[in-house]
């Protein structure tokens, strides 16, 4: 019983002691609940980093803030008993915590008198370090943007995680276009020239030559070539939408033979259709990108080229001679890109649908174009690519009644239309630093390896592309 008695004290006592000692500290947790909350302050309420623009913002606001605290260090040293900087915060403990959690913690400073927090003001800070920096990247990499261009080179944190553009491979081939999209507000300007030539003639996928041809027709083409000097520009409106415009000009040969074994050669030249396009990303992440094309093309190139032939001095010259379709065309498509350290590839869909019929009463089939290929960095400014494309396209609908399609095999609108697989070689330049940085250099070069044409029809030998980019 006496026992029971002593226990009961033994608890009071120890519940009295605990109340006074809780009482005791309350201002002591206080304080340390206060310092946590100082602690875990978020200062800037950015969202997990997606991509590069917004790591580029955001490190310039993290190394400014350690150049600020650079400084008030410095001036603890002369004034040790004013400022004392809170040391359980390590300058670069920020970095990785930021990348990680998306959150930024300022410093907490012990006892700041006026003249320490005019020293801390962010306005004279940038005055005082004019001529000093701490910045990890290059200021003339990043010029007067805030976000990363699209040949600007990744941060190393966001190397591996992100397509990564300042690569002489992050460009398809020359002759693929429409393949990549820029930055909100960045510009790219561009000039491709190609040159393409014919010569021969297929029916199916056999040979046919020009004496059994003019035994059908009183004349037949026995080469062609075509050259096309194409001006481009793309423009970012935002960082997943790019507007592209082509304005190509065209220049086109082509010799021909009569049963009378007369020769005599046609030529055109001019504008070509322009075509606009939008591209729009819908993936980007993995190092993987993907984005829809969606084109139109207008009839701006003449379909009323003439020239002098046997029959007389202007005449109308048949469908493969002429500048443009003279119809309203959409191009829509789809394209794909892929990236590893080493290694890019990339494939693309795009089809041509005519709209109607042009002035003359004829409209060119449809078409449809597959493309795929594969590229080797082998330095920072040098790449090598092979590409395969096959392309389909319609005979003509309609018919021109100025054209008999009975003198000559290009002006017979059902022997258009054929199908045929390229394999293409590519070389990419790209300048990734001085005074052109982000120019590009690029050729390919297109063999044939397989053709069947709904001929007599002239076969395609060979086509060069060369190009010059420039990003700014």
């Amino acid at each position: 019983m006496n026992f029971g008695v002593k226990r009961q004290y033994c608890w009071l006592i120890t519940a009295v002691s605990l109340i006074c000692l809780d009482t005791f500290l309350s201002p002591v947790k206080a304080e340390i609940s206060k310092v946590k909350q100082e602690i875990n302050k978020v200062s800037f309420n950015y969202e997990p980093l997606t991509n590069t623009w917004n790591y580029q913002d955001l490190q310039k606001k993290i190394e400014k803030e350690k150049t600020i605290e650079l400084l008030i260090a410095d001036f603890n040293l002369l004034n040790s008993s004013e400022l004392v900087p809170d040391q359980t915060i390590k300058l670069d403990d920020r970095t990785e915590q930021y990348e990680i959690l998306s959150s930024y913690i300022l410093p907490k400073f012990k006892n700041p008198t006026a003249h320490t927090k005019q020293i801390a003001n962010p306005n004279e800070i940038e005055k005082n370090i004019a001529t000093k920096s701490v910045n990890s990247f290059d200021k003339k990499r990043q010029g007067n943007t805030d976000f990363l261009l699209a040949d600007e080179p990744l941060p190393p944190s966001q190397q591996g995680l992100f397509w990564n553009p300042a690569r002489p491979d992050s460009h398809a081939p020359i002759a693929v276009m429409g393949e990549h999209i820029h930055s909100e507000g960045e510009i790219m300007v561009s000039y491709r020239y190609m040159l393409m030539e014919m010569e021969g003639s297929l029916v199916g996928v056999d040979d046919i030559s020009n004496e059994k041809i003019l035994e059908q027709y009183p004349v037949t083409p026995t080469r062609m070539t075509m050259q096309m000097h194409m001006f481009g520009m793309m423009y970012g409106i935002t960082n997943n939408l790019t507007l592209m415009a082509m304005l190509p000009y065209v220049v086109k040969d082509m010799d021909h033979i009569t049963r009378m074994n007369t020769s005599f050669n046609t030529d055109s030249e001019g504008i070509g259709d322009i075509k606009v396009t939008g591209l729009y990303q819908v993936l980007n992440e993995n190092r993987q990108r993907i984005h829809f094309n969606a084109g139109v093309s207008f009839p701006t190139g003449s379909i009323e080229a003439r020239d002098r032939t046997p029959a007389g001095p202007d005449q109308l010259l048949p469908y493969p001679m002429q500048l443009g379709s003279g119809t309203l065309d959409l191009h829509p498509g789809i394209t794909y890109l892929g990236q590893t350290d080493e290694w890019s590839w990339g494939s693309q869909i795009i089809g041509t649908l005519r709209l109607g019929t042009n002035s003359n009463s004829y409209k060119f089939g449809d078409q449809i174009m597959v493309t795929a290929w594969g590229a080797r960095k082998w330095s920072d400014w040098a790449s090598t690519s092979l590409r395969i494309k096959g392309k389909n396209w319609g005979n003509i609908s309609g018919q021109d009644t100025r054209l008999n399609p009975n003198i000559v095999p290009t002006a017979d609108p059902t022997r258009r239309g054929g199908t045929q697989i390229d394999i293409g070689f590519g070389l990419n330049l790209f300048v990734p630093e001085g005074d052109l940085r982000s120019g590009r250099l690029a050729i390919e070069f297109e063999l044939p390896i397989y053709r069947a044409l709904q001929g007599p029809q002239l076969e395609t030998d060979w086509q060069l592309t060369a190009g010059l980019q420039f990003s700014f």
